[in-house]
């Protein structure tokens, strides 16, 4: 079983907005978020990667999509 996009796209999601609500969250208490910040990036690459692999690239419809089609997923 391949790793398809929708998957990519949707674990890049949840990292992305999990580590910049980390960002936030510790410049807030002004220290610097290393971890949160190599996550952002890794998840901003793996963002990039998707696109550049896609026929059609990312639209902002792609990411609800993704996550209606991983959610039948796990539910099928």
């Amino acid at each position: 079983m391949a790793v398809t996009p929708d998957i990519l796209l949707v674990i890049a999601t949840i990292v992305a907005v999990f580590s910049f609500s980390s960002i936030i969250g510790a410049w807030t208490v002004k220290r610097w978020p290393w971890l949160a910040m190599i996550s952002f990036t890794i998840a901003a690459g793996l963002l990039a990667y998707l696109h550049f692999e896609l026929t059609d690239g990312l639209t902002p419809l792609d990411i609800p999509n993704a996550f209606i089609s991983v959610a039948a997923r796990l539910v099928n």
